[in-house]
């Protein structure tokens, strides 16, 4: 078992992460190396998400409202646009 430890170094902090491979994988240093980078993306991509909206908020048309009760009635009040 070959175990490759690589790192990126990333706006968001350094990303470390391992690739455990057979010793007789195969692979060239370009499939590596795209391993790599596909590791790297999928964390980017959960790093960078954006949060989710609060349970009191919706968004329509991307606009976000937030879900006001007044008299037994929910209205929505804008909150960003």
């Amino acid at each position: 078992m070959d175990s490759i430890v690589f790192e990126f170094t990333t706006p968001h902090g350094v990303f470390r992460d391992a690739l455990h491979l057979p010793a007789d994988h195969g692979l060239s240093e370009e499939e590596i190396n795209m391993m790599k980078q596909e590791r790297l993306n999928n964390w980017l991509a959960i790093v960078e998400a954006p949060p989710p909206l609060p349970s009191n908020t919706v968004e329509i048309d991307g606009v976000t409202y937030e879900k006001i009760e007044v008299d037994g009635q929910t209205l929505l009040k804008p909150v960003s646009e």
